[in-house]
Formats: structure tokens, C-alpha cells, sequence
């Protein structure tokens, strides 16, 4: 009797154990996101009600994601790749203006820059190129370096709701970074009014800030790095532009991943809250970065 009711418990430990296997699977983000604290205690009722007013999310609400790659950066490709389908985000990845290319590196024959910091700014200079010619409203731009919060929807949905309509240029990642405080009542970042936001490696242009940028900057004889240009123009108010503060994008980089545009600089990786890259596995000194 003792054996044929032990035998016939077996079968239902078997539903259970399948149960918990089912559970687990449709729960895998909610266990990774428990064991990396979100900071915004609304993110599920955020993702899942009509309070994003129309924001796409494939898009982070911006018209277009434009992601700048150097061509032989496979590495950093897939990596894009990765993170575009773990967010969910729709992800235009271009190839990037590349140092040794002699004709695109000529239409700045007239500038002292070297050929990195030349490649680097056509770059960036045609894609505000191609936010006017679409007729876009704006872009997000990211270069193929980054990591991003994992929970960036939702930062972009509150930021949406306080970014005054003004703006030319929004900085999602930034360097060195000081700025005018501006009293939102976010939950956790804050938005500054920009002054000194050094680096491209995560920002956003309105559609006036495009034209504005395409007509102050001078693609024949630029005089200085892209970045530091447009804090000339940001800290001279020709170009209106706004901080996220933390950063919800930074650079990834190992050590020995030097800079494509400044030779001998070595890489870095900034921390965020709740780094999409370090959850997939990632190690900025590791095999796989």
C-alpha cells in the first residue's frame, strides 16, 4: 500500500517540477531585475500603461536611433546588436566615416585636425544631415561604445514629461559635465540645463537644433574636436541644450581598447545603476567585450 501511494506521488512531482520551469522561464526578467534594484519603483506600471503618451519605445520616443560604427568594429557591432534586442530598441546602425578613407578625410583638407578627430566629426556631421533630409523631428545618436540603463524607457518616459520644449540638443551620456540645476521632480535623475558637456557618445538633436548645427559649424576648416565645438556654441547660447544627470548611457570600454579618434587614449567604463551590458555578462576587460 506504502509503495503504491509513493508511486503514484511521483507523477505530481513531476507537474510541480515542470510548473517551476515554466514559471521560471516567462519570470526571467523579473528575476534579473530583482537582483539589480530598479531605480524607478513604477517600472512595471510604466511599461504596461497609456501614461507614455504616445512615446515609441523601439525609439525611446526620439524620430530616429542612429548607431555610429566603424566598420572593421565587428566586435562592437554585435554587441549594438545585442543590446538593441535585449531593450527592444530599433537601431540604425551606419557605417562610420573611417580615418584612412583619403577622399571622405579631404572635404577638411583646410584643418590641422588629425585624421581620427576629421573622421569623427563627418560622422556625426551627416547624420544631422540626415535628420533635415528625412524631415525628422529629432534623433537620438549613439556611438558603438556604450552601455545603457537597463530601465531607460522609463527614465526617457518621465524626462519627456519635464524636457522644456526649447531644446536643440539633450545629452543622455556626457563627460566632465557641470551645469544649471532644474527642478523637475524626477524620481531619480535630475535635469541640468547643459554648460559643459564634453563628448558624443549618447545625445539627442531636435530638428532645429540639426539646422542650427549644420549652419554654425564649419565642415571645411574645423578647429577642434566635434564635442568641444558644440560646447562653444552651447556655452556661447547658440545652442540650447539639456543634461540627464546620472548619465543613462556611458562609454564601455576596457583598458586596452583605445580610442579610434585620439590614438593612445585608453578606454573606460563609467558605472550606472543598472547596467544592461554587466546583466548580459559583460566585462569591459574581458574576452567578450
Amino acid at each position: 500500500m506504502k509503495y503504491a501511494l509513493k508511486k503514484n506521488i511521483w507523477p505530481y512531482f513531476g507537474l510541480i517540477f515542470l510548473v517551476l520551469v515554466i514559471l521560471l522561464i516567462y519570470n526571467k526578467t523579473f528575476l534579473i531585475q530583482g537582483a539589480y534594484p530598479l531605480i524607478n519603483p513604477n517600472f512595471r506600471e510604466l511599461n504596461n500603461s497609456n501614461r507614455i503618451n504616445n512615446l515609441n519605445c523601439t525609439t525611446l520616443g526620439f524620430s530616429h536611433i542612429y548607431v555610429i560604427n566603424l566598420e572593421y568594429r565587428i566586435d562592437r557591432y554585435r554587441k549594438m546588436k545585442v543590446l538593441g534586442n535585449y531593450l527592444h530598441l530599433n537601431l540604425d546602425i551606419i557605417k562610420a566615416v573611417n580615418k584612412y578613407d583619403r577622399v571622405a578625410i579631404s572635404k577638411l583638407n583646410k584643418s590641422g585636425l588629425s585624421a581620427g578627430v576629421k573622421a569623427c566629426y563627418l560622422s556625426h556631421y551627416s547624420i544631422f544631415e540626415s535628420i533635415v533630409k528625412n524631415g525628422y523631428e529629432n534623433g537620438l545618436i549613439f556611438e558603438d561604445d556604450i552601455d545603457i540603463e537597463i530601465n531607460i524607457t522609463n527614465i526617457m518616459t518621465e524626462v519627456y514629461r519635464k524636457l522644456p520644449s526649447d531644446w536643440d540638443m539633450l545629452y543622455l551620456g556626457h563627460c566632465s559635465e557641470r551645469g544649471s540645476y532644474i527642478e523637475t521632480g524626477l524620481t531619480i535623475h535630475v535635469l541640468y540645463k547643459s554648460e559643459h558637456p564634453k563628448c558624443t557618445h549618447a545625445y539627442a538633436v531636435s530638428a532645429k537644433g540639426a539646422k542650427k548645427l549644420l549652419e554654425k559649424l564649419n565642415i571645411i576648416d574645423p578647429y577642434y574636436h566635434l564635442d568641444m565645438q558644440i560646447v562653444d556654441l552651447i556655452m556661447a547660447g547658440e545652442i540650447i541644450s539639456y543634461s540627464i544627470h546620472p548619465p543613462i548611457v556611458v562609454q564601455f570600454k576596457g583598458v586596452t581598447d583605445l580610442s579610434d579618434v585620439s590614438p593612445g587614449i585608453e578606454g573606460g567604463t563609467d558605472p550606472l545603476m543598472n547596467s544592461t551590458l554587466r546583466i548580459l555578462g559583460y566585462d569591459p576587460d574581458g574576452p567578450n567585450s
